[in-house]
């Protein structure tokens, strides 16, 4: 029985009440980028739908310039816009239907929905909520720093907002012999926090063996050179030291999780820069992520930390939040 397997194993046998239960995913809601043909959040879907035998919403967003202009142009020339409108409409429609039938080929329950409200996000809030998924899909691609200004607002917006996880996908295709990796945070001292972390195990440890890859666990310290001097002389023994203090923090909830020491990548340093480190090394294809509110990814909103983490990072990242119910 591989690692993965006796880890779902022991979550199984979990006694009722004890921590959260595996996440599951059934639902799929895609949201498509009307302007990419290679979008790689399509790739995931039908990936995950095919893993998961999951049924598929595919949203795609597409503003209509020519409604609104429709009130500010003359009677004879309404006629001309509605046939430029019904055009633009088709296209994308056919977009939409392109997709549809790369699923329909798997096998793949899915449908398709074309929006063009003036509110792009509030259209898609709402169509989270028509379809209550277990998981939201989207593609954040390569862009330059001016255009990624104008991006980053929607991504935001369904980082704190977004009631399922949220499954932010880049533009390359995973490694065959990679991983997915949960980062967790054992030395937080409040209960959300734990019961997060263990949220996060236990649905990495459950995509990754749906999927058919490794699991892996991430964490970092940085040890506070301040409280090394006059009272430590050997500095390698207090970094060691604290060292320790994560490893013993980390092991029961590794156990707990059926996951062995040597799934853990324990780093000392700078998250970012060993967080990036990582991620090349164990070829990981999906970070897992938890947000509280008022931690790590919404806290990160006012400075540069999360947009380099969802952002920069080379693979797919999930973003979990602590629920207090549980999914079958």
């Amino acid at each position: 029985m591989t690692s993965v397997a006796r880890a779902l194993d022991i979550q199984t046998r979990q006694k009722k009440g004890t921590i959260l239960i595996v996440q599951t995913f059934k639902r799929l809601l895609v949201i498509v980028d009307p302007d990419n043909e290679a979008d790689y959040s399509v790739e995931r879907a039908i990936l995950l739908a095919f893993y998961y035998k999951a049924s598929v919403r595919l949203i795609m967003h597409k503003p209509n310039a020519q409604t609104q202009q429709d009130m500010l142009v003359r009677e004879r020339t309404r006629q001309l816009l509605a046939e430029q409108h019904q055009r633009v409409d088709e296209y994308y429609q056919s977009q939409l239907d392109k997709c549809l039938n790369r699923f329909s080929t798997q096998g793949i329950e899915a449908q398709a929905r074309l929006g063009h409200d003036k509110n792009g996000d509030a259209w898609m809030q709402a169509q989270i909520q028509d379809y209550q998924p277990d998981l939201v899909i989207k593609s954040i691609q390569d862009q330059s720093r001016l255009s990624r200004i104008l991006i980053t607002s929607t991504d935001w917006k369904l980082v704190t907002s977004c009631p399922c996880p949220l499954l932010l996908v880049k533009a390359q295709p995973w490694h065959d012999s990679g991983c997915i990796m949960a980062a967790v945070d054992p030395m937080h001292s409040k209960a959300q926090q734990s019961q997060l972390d263990h949220l996060l195990l236990n649905t990495t440890v459950n995509l990754a063996n749906r999927v058919q890859l490794n699991a892996k666990v991430f964490h970092s310290y940085l040890p506070d050179i301040s409280n090394m001097f006059p009272k430590v002389i050997n500095a390698d023994e207090y970094i060691q030291e604290i060292r320790q203090q994560h490893l013993q923090s980390l092991r029961p909830l590794l156990a707990e999780h059926g996951l062995q020491e040597d799934a853990l990548c324990l780093k000392r340093g700078n998250l970012i820069r060993t967080l990036s480190q990582v991620i090349r090394q164990e070829k990981v294809n999906i970070l897992v992520l938890g947000a509280l509110s008022r931690n790590f990814v919404e806290k990160a909103i006012i400075g540069s930390t999360a947009e380099k983490i969802l952002h920069d990072t080379s693979c797919d990242v999930l973003v979990m939040k602590h629920i207090t119910g549980s999914k079958a």
